[in-house]
Formats: structure tokens, sequence, C-alpha cells
């Protein structure tokens, strides 16, 4: 679902609607070939699931990605380029509390210039201004340029790293708290597994 678009504390990083037929065929260049594989698997998408992208698949997904009532998702412009997504999961799952952010720079050209950074702020104001008391995300342990960049934005690691039960991967969660609110222990799972 989309809620409106959010700008950033970087006048240039702003962030938009996902619209299918331009962000389908941006998607299919970012995740094809050997550098779409890679950020895939930076992304925690076990190797043995990687397929070569297809314009429908990725046409179906950022539909799907318009139309989940669980998820808010934009994509992330910067000088009036798109170049990545961000996503907010809405439900907990088993290791992850909820809301969850996750976010994509698609675009490697536009990687290591704070664009990120800046979209993960937007989105965990605007989780404050609807309530939220935490924000969670994770990253994969081997993962050390995602798990620096939540460092950056604010979040902090929670518990220890563990073995997810569904992919095998090893994963490091983290937690930015809103100053003045706490949170609940329905919103954090109990510590996973290792």
């Amino acid at each position: 679902m989309f809620a409106g678009q959010l700008d950033t504390p970087e006048p240039s990083v702003r962030l938009v609607r996902p619209v299918v037929e331009r962000d389908a065929s941006l998607s299919l260049q970012w995740l094809g070939g050997e550098h779409g594989r890679t950020t895939m698997l930076m992304m925690g998408v076990p190797a043995d699931l990687i397929e070569a992208p297809t314009l429908d698949h990725e046409k179906s997904r950022i539909s799907s990605f318009i139309n989940r009532d669980d998820q808010y998702n934009w994509m992330i412009e910067r000088d009036s380029s798109v170049i990545g997504s961000i996503w907010v999961d809405c439900r907990a799952s088993a290791v992850l509390g909820a809301p969850a952010v996750s976010c994509m720079i698609g675009d490697p050209a536009a990687r290591g210039r704070g664009t990120a950074r800046h979209a993960l702020m937007a989105v965990v104001q605007f989780l404050f201004g609807r309530e939220a008391s935490e924000v969670f995300a994770r990253a994969l342990v081997c993962n050390y340029i995602s798990a620096g960049l939540l460092t950056i934005a604010g979040f902090a690691r929670l518990n220890e790293p563990y073995a997810d039960p569904d992919d095998g991967l090893r994963w490091q969660n983290f937690v930015i708290r809103h100053p003045q609110r706490r949170g609940t222990p329905a919103s954090n799972p109990a510590k996973p597994a290792s």
C-alpha cells in the first residue's frame, strides 16, 4: 500500500508511489545479471531461489506492492530518477518485530551517497508519526554495509545473531526506539533460536 509521498532530510531524495510500467523495467535492470544476483544474495534471498527476472514477473511483483494491505511501499527517487525501493512489513514474523523496514538501492551508481540513510530516516519518522514506539530491521550477518547503514541511521543491534528457520541464513536484528515511547512486548518477538 502507498501512504503518500515522503520527503527526506535531503531535498534531492524523496519517496514516491510505485508505478508498474516505470518500475518493472528498472527492477529488471537492477536484478538482472551477476550484479543483480549479488544484490539478491545480500538481501537474503537464498541462492537456489534466485531466478533470472522477467518483465512480467516484475510487473506482477510491483502490482502486489501497490495492492498489499500489510506492507507500505515506496520507490526511492534521487534527483528525479528512481534508484531503489523501501518497504515496511506491518506484521511481525516469528523472528522480527513490526513495523519492520527494508531498503534496496537497485542502481549501483547511486550507492554510497547517503540515499538509503535519508530514506530510512523518513520512513522511521513516518512510522513514529503513526504511533509506532519501535521500528525494526534486519541484515545478514555477512552484510556489513547494511549493518553499518542501519547503525548510522540510528538503529541498535537487538539480541544476538540467529539462523532464520525458514532460510537457514544468519541474520542480525536491529531496532530504533521512539525517544518518548516504550514498546510493548507484542511488537518484539522472543529472541530467535540460534
